[in-house]
């Protein structure tokens, strides 16, 4: 009886494999011959989605800025008022299922080292500052203070998982009253505190932070 022969993998397993390698091991891992074996296929099967690694390169970055970045602006895009909408950027943020903080660490790492990573980097953190400054504009916050508040309320996050900050839940949901109260002057709604209050503890029996 002759083995069965493997399924041909798709575009997306070849991506989701490189964006593995990335999160677990840094950019220098994703190798064509590691990828084929993890995958347990030839080579050859990569040649049919990419042209070589630096097209998958660039895939892995378009996957990144849609995954990440576009999540993010969906999340301000959609909200009904101030308060609606930093929850629901909050809501982002600690659930993984939708915002990677794992991916966006492996490229701020990759950046280190490829000047052309670190210049996407810069425009896509550029573009998120811009949206959440965008969005305080549109509620009553004027420029420049719309941008520094943005400035800070995204940094705060960014450097939240560069750091690798643990918290125990209720410790993490204590702090919401300050955090808005730096980020925006005042408390939050409390109908709006207690709904995101029930989504984060929903989230965390999915992927806890």
């Amino acid at each position: 009886m002759t083995a069965p022969r493997p399924m041909r993998k798709t575009r997306e397993d070849w991506l989701d494999a490189a964006i593995g390698l990335l999160k677990a091991e840094g950019i220098e891992a994703v190798q064509i011959t590691a990828l084929s074996r993890a995958l347990g296929i030839t080579r050859g099967s990569f040649y049919w989605h990419f042209e070589d690694r630096a097209d998958l390169l660039a895939a892995v970055l378009d996957t990144w800025r849609a995954r990440n970045t576009g999540v993010m602006l969906d999340a301000l895009a959609g909200a009904r008022g101030l308060d609606d909408g930093l929850l629901a950027l909050f809501a982002v943020w600690v659930d993984h299922t939708r915002f990677d903080p794992a991916l966006d660490q492996a490229v701020r790492d990759w950046a280190r080292r490829a000047p052309d990573v670190a210049a996407s980097l810069r425009a896509e953190d550029d573009a998120r500052i811009a949206a959440i400054a965008a969005f305080l504009d549109r509620h009553g916050f004027d420029r420049p203070e719309a941008f520094i508040r943005a400035r800070v309320i995204y940094l705060t996050q960014v450097s939240y998982h560069a750091l690798g900050i643990t918290e125990s839940v209720p410790e993490r949901l204590s702090y919401l009253d300050p955090y808005f109260r730096c980020f925006i002057g005042r408390p939050p709604d409390a109908e709006a505190a207690r709904a995101y209050f029930a989504g984060y503890l929903a989230t965390l029996g999915r992927d806890a932070p």
